[in-house]
Order: structure tokens, then sequence, then C-alpha cells
């Protein structure tokens, strides 16, 4: 069973995403879905002079501590090296080293170039209008990036088809057999799947964790067919490490204790 994170839930995992030391091929996906998006001017971002460049150097200049308060520094060091707001591309990486920000944003060394505001690419386009990298600017450069992240990765829009566009509460519901499930909603979580037993599974699972005691009832225990011996199931489903649920039945008993229960 899977779900689709909210834009919320990707934008907290996304700030704090070590992009850096994930594998090579989600890297490489990412910047190229970032920087070809609505861009007509694409660039072969296979080709091995274009690399990954922390903007926070991974080894900084000593000259970084003056242009950044001590706990700016150390947020750069220990939280924001790695992530996605501190990486950019560049063609010109071993040229721009660990130098402070403006020297990287300028360089021009013997016409080459090599600074950020030189760069045609997407990516260095906030770099070239700022006068210094700290951690408002790490941060802009973050919602920057975020918004054009859940442009290109859209939470997806759901269509129900006519014959299939009723929602139903649990009660009011008619047997599931013969019908098609989209998704089922607990507790305000939409969850997405087409079978009935992931539904049953996975309430049962969220309710058993948060109430165990309510389950082991003895008519409940015995409705639902909990145990701890797995042994005596015909297909059993782990709800916790040591309690087990029968799932050999129909959709419809599933439908049935859910309700009774």
């Amino acid at each position: 069973m899977q779900r689709f994170p909210s834009d919320t839930e990707i934008e907290v995992s996304l700030k704090d995403k070590d992009l850096y030391n994930s594998q090579a091929k989600n890297r490489l996906y990412y910047f190229e879905q970032i920087e070809h998006f609505k861009n007509p001017e694409r660039v072969d971002l296979s080709n091995t002079s274009i690399t990954i460049e922390h903007i926070f150097p991974q080894n900084p200049d000593i000259k970084w501590k003056s242009d950044l308060s001590e706990t700016e520094y150390k947020l750069f060091m220990d939280k924001y090296l790695n992530t996605v707001a501190n990486l950019t591309l560049s063609g010109n990486n071993g040229s721009l080293g660990n130098k402070i920000f403006i020297e990287k944003r300028d360089m021009n060394k013997e016409e080459g170039r090599q600074g950020y505001k030189y760069s045609n690419l997407w990516l260095n386009e906030y770099l070239k209008v700022i006068d210094t990298w700290n951690v408002d600017a790490y941060e802009k450069r973050f919602k920057l990036l975020y918004n054009k992240f859940i442009e290109i990765w859209k939470y997806p829009t759901i269509v129900i088809s006519e014959e299939d566009e009723n929602e139903y509460n649990l009660y009011d519901a008619p047997e599931p057999k013969n019908r098609k499930l989209e998704y089922f909603t607990f507790r305000e979580e939409m969850i997405f799947t087409s079978e009935f037993s992931k539904m049953y599974h996975f309430v049962l699972t969220q309710l058993f964790n948060e109430n165990p005691s309510q389950f082991l009832m003895s008519e409940l225990k015995d409705i639902l067919q909990i145990t701890t011996n797995k042994e005596s199931l015909r297909s059993a489903y782990a709800i916790t490490e040591n309690y087990f649920l029968e799932t050999n039945n129909d959709s419809n008993t599933k439908f049935v204790r859910l309700k009774k229960f």
C-alpha cells in the first residue's frame, strides 16, 4: 500500500535531505528535472565537466568565518552542507573551490567566466543577484527550489469514473463484493489502494497499536481472530511483533468485522 506525501511533508523532507550523498542516479534525475523544466535551452548534465558545487564549501576558506556569524557557520557545517539549497551545478567547480561567496559569484580569472554570474544554468540565477550567502539567502533559495519541485511533481488529481463516483462512510457503504475501491480515508488521511484487505489491515493495525486492551477483550478478540499463535491461523497478518490477525476471509467478511469493531 502506498500514498502520496503532502506538500508539507515534501517541504520538510526536501529541506533536510542529504542529496549530495544520495544515489547518483537520483541526484542526476533531480538536477535534470529542476534545470530543464520549462527551459527550452537544455544542458547536457551527463557532461562530466558539469559537477555538483557546494555554495558553502565542504572545506571552507577561513574567510567564510568573517562572512558568517558563528551560529550560521555552524548551521552550514553541521546541517545545511549537503542539502538541496546549498548545492548547485557548475562547470568550474575546481576553480571555485573553497572560496568565499562573492569570489565564487564574480570569478573571471583570465576572462574564463568561471563565476556564478556568468552561468547559463537556471540553478544559478538567484546566486547572480545576491551579495552574500548566509542563512537568509539559503532559506530564500530553498523556497525557490521547493516551489519549482512541487510544480514539477504535482500532487495527483484523482478522477473517479461516474460509475464509482460515490463516497460512503463505513456504515452506509454497500458490500464490497464485485466493487472497485479507489481509496479510503482514515482520520483525514487519504490512502490510495484498490484492495479492501489493505484497508482492513491498515485500520486494524492503527487502532490495535493505539489501544491493545480494547482488542483483547474476549468478544472482539474472537470476532477479529487475533492471536499470539501464528500457526493457528490459515493466513496470518502481523499487526505487532507478537499479535497476528486472520486474513483468509473475503472482502464482505472483512467489511462486516470492521463495522462490528
